[in-house]
């Protein structure tokens, strides 16, 4: 007797959870990787001083990223795409400042150098403790003139007044700072469309580094990712949803990962379980022909018993065994079908029959009836 089915399969509910939770846990630990190795160039480029606020709560979210990659991948996860949100106008922003401020820089360096030369009064003391306390490049750029003016007050003796100057350096700050936020905004603004072709840059990048069996899939992947370059150089795509079209992107990618270990556990599964029950099981093969992605796993018996069992992408297991004198090849089925479930937590449902034939001769081993081959 022969006889071929199909079924839904499915691991436990449990054990997928985990292939899930590691899955993210190894994406976020790329993200983590590429975003400290940024930030650790910044820092050493001495860029720091010119966007600290940003440097701050990138160093506060990357640690709280480590933290959490173990104990909880998904917000991990969450936490990375906020990272990947400002992390690249960071990098712009930084090297802009440096670019435009680092004059101011200097000139506050050697103005501070200058307090220990100069003859001082103890207005000129309580200046100088002032400037020591506007340390942003681009607070000390917005603020230079009118600080330097109040200086010329101070040493021409038309500026006596301890409030008078500390009323007046706290106008000139707060108003530099203001300007020093417009400025930023403004260079985000204006760098936005580097920062989005970036970030699909980066996509790709990654794409191409992970293994993914569905070679279609992978090529759907890159065609989206050629029409986001393709837009961002038109200027037909909104560059304000390229990052949601990019985490959309990853999204996915990870999802067909999943379900890529998904099946090579189910397909580990099986081949186990063939083994158990005396048959000898050839190397499983990937197949990838005209749109189809299955793995086809052939088993045989020196009786001449013979299982195949072909795994797709969509959940779905197709199997035959035959060869088999009279019901001994139900009784097998039974035992593959238990066992697969009971053992290794695979569990089968949505049962359908294929082909049945009660004779001994059977159609050729490794093929299957309706199902060979369903597109992944």
């Amino acid at each position: 007797m022969s006889s071929s089915y199909e079924y839904s399969y499915a691991l436990e509910s449990a054990r997928r959870r985990q292939i899930y939770l590691n899955r993210i846990a190894t994406t976020t630990e790329q993200f983590y990787r590429r975003y400290s190795q940024q930030y650790s160039d910044m820092k050493n480029r001495g860029l720091a001083a010119y966007i600290p606020t940003e440097m701050n709560r990138l160093e506060s979210d990357l640690a709280r990223i480590r933290g959490l990659l173990s104990s909880n991948p998904e917000e991990a996860r969450d936490v990375s795409y906020e990272v990947g949100a400002y992390i690249r106008s960071m990098s712009s922003l930084a090297y802009g400042a440096r670019e435009q401020f680092e004059r101011a820089e200097r000139m506050r360096v050697e103005s501070l150098r200058a307090e220990k030369e100069h003859q001082q009064n103890e207005l000129m003391r309580e200046y100088f403790e002032i400037l020591h306390t506007i340390t942003n490049p681009i607070v000390v750029n917005f603020s230079m003139s009118e600080m330097q003016q109040i200086r010329n007050g101070i040493e021409s003796g038309r500026l006596t007044s301890s409030a008078e100057l500390r009323k007046r350096s706290s106008e000139i700050i707060s108003e530099a700072e203001k300007k020093g936020i417009e400025w930023k905004k403004d260079t985000v603004k204006k760098n936005r469309q580097k920062n989005a072709t970036q970030a699909i840059s980066d996509a790709e990048e990654r794409l191409r580094s992970e293994r993914i069996e569905n070679q279609e899939k992978t090529q759907e992947f890159l065609e989206r990712i050629s029409k986001l370059k393709a837009g961002i150089e038109t200027g037909s795509i909104d560059v304000e949803n390229v990052e949601k079209q990019v985490i959309e992107l990853e999204n996915e990618v990870d999802e067909i990962l999943i379900s890529e270990e998904t099946r090579r556990e189910t397909v580990t599964a099986i081949v186990k379980q063939l083994q158990k029950q005396e048959f000898t099981v050839e190397k499983p093969q990937l197949i990838k022909t005209d749109g189809k992605n299955y793995v086809k796993i052939v088993a045989k018996q020196p009786s001449g018993k013979r299982a195949v069992c072909n795994v797709d992408l969509r959940g779905k297991i197709a199997y035959k065994f035959d060869n088999y004198e009279g019901m001994t090849c139900l009784k097998d089925i039974e035992k593959f079908n238990v066992d697969l479930e009971q053992i290794y937590s695979v569990k089968l449902s949505d049962e359908r029959v294929l082909w049945q034939n009660p004779d001994r001769l059977s159609m050729d081993a490794n093929s299957l009836p309706n199902n060979e081959g369903r597109n992944a």
